[in-house]
């Protein structure tokens, strides 16, 4: 019986155990800003987005062409934006506080194509003209809200649910995936009927899919969810709480394929995963004052965005 106490004891206490990886290069961008930064993508290395505000005040979306090394403003709002994201073709889309953006590929300029005044929290757009924008406030008031692809401009789908929506995610083109406070909801027909799952008990803040089958969720809890088949179910591979050594401030995540990926959050947050999750390391290089709010990689190369206007690149 001792032995068996002492033996559960040591499995725990490794498992627990939180190991340090240094970056080659992890480095702090100039910044033309100072106001919170919620998002950022990347179109290729050396082209990307980023968006932020303050909430009610301003909104700003910055570029970079020198793959993330130096930021310029492209354009100034009066209301916070919270996303940005690209599709397969290079159009662009933003959405934030009231209302949301559209880029065609190759232009420099954003036009309104929805006006809502509602706090939408993230999009996603799998194909032309063709996606899912998600909203809410503090904790109530979610909204879906489902365009295109024949009437981009109008309205298709629109359903509330009791709580706030935070992300949102295509898998594939057909299979959706939306996250919020203690909602996770799967769509497999492009989001016009939705059916909520199993997972509960968090602030599920961002979903990404590496794959089609491969995902993950992050809560801010400290909650860490996996799926490999396709979103229909999820296991818990890291249980958050309100209190104890297992809450940890999850902002969101980024996978660059179904192994290997990134969490990062509040107070210097930055963990690294090779092994789909099973075991993380916190990035030694990341500043313990930077709160976190977004993270983008594509191969080897990294960019991660934080409160105060902060910008980083980094490659593993």
């Amino acid at each position: 019986m001792t032995r068996t106490v002492v033996l559960f004891s040591i499995l725990f206490l490794s498992g627990c155990r939180k190991e340090t990886v240094s970056l080659p290069v992890f480095m702090e961008a100039a910044s033309p800003v100072r106001y919170d930064l919620s998002s950022i993508w990347m179109t290729d290395t050396l082209q990307g987005i980023a968006t932020g505000g303050k909430p009610w005040e301003n909104g700003c979306i910055l570029s970079t062409t020198d793959g993330g090394r130096s930021w310029q403003t492209d354009t100034l709002l009066n209301r916070k934006m919270e996303c940005v994201m690209f599709d397969g073709e290079g159009r662009g889309y933003v959405c934030g506080q009231d209302f949301a953006l559209f880029r065609q590929p190759g232009s420099r300029h954003w036009h309104d194509f929805r006006i809502n005044y509602n706090w939408n929290k993230a999009c996603y757009f799998p194909e032309n003209q063709h996606g899912t924008m998600v909203s809410g406030g503090s904790f109530q008031g979610g909204q879906i809200w489902i365009f295109g692809p024949d009437a981009f401009w109008k309205l298709d789908t629109f359903e509330e649910i009791p709580n706030a929506l935070s992300d949102v995610w295509f898998s594939d083109a057909n299979t959706a995936h939306a996250v919020g406070l203690g909602w996770v909801l799967r769509s497999d027909d492009a989001g016009r009927h939705w059916q909520r799952l199993e997972p509960t008990g968090d602030f599920f803040r961002s979903v990404q899919f590496p794959t089609p089958q491969t995902g993950y969720i992050c809560g801010s809890g400290g909650t860490l969810l996996k799926t490999a088949d396709g979103g229909r179910s999820w296991q818990t591979i890291r249980k958050g709480g309100s209190t104890g050594k297992r809450n940890q401030p999850f902002s969101a995540l980024w996978f660059v394929n179904a192994e290997k990926g990134y969490v990062v959050g509040d107070k210097g947050l930055f963990w690294y995963t090779e092994n789909g999750g099973t075991d993380w390391a916190q990035v030694a290089e990341a500043p313990s004052d930077a709160d976190f709010t977004d993270v983008f990689a594509l191969g080897s190369q990294g960019w991660a965005v934080a409160k105060n206007g902060r910008i980083f690149y980094f490659e593993q």
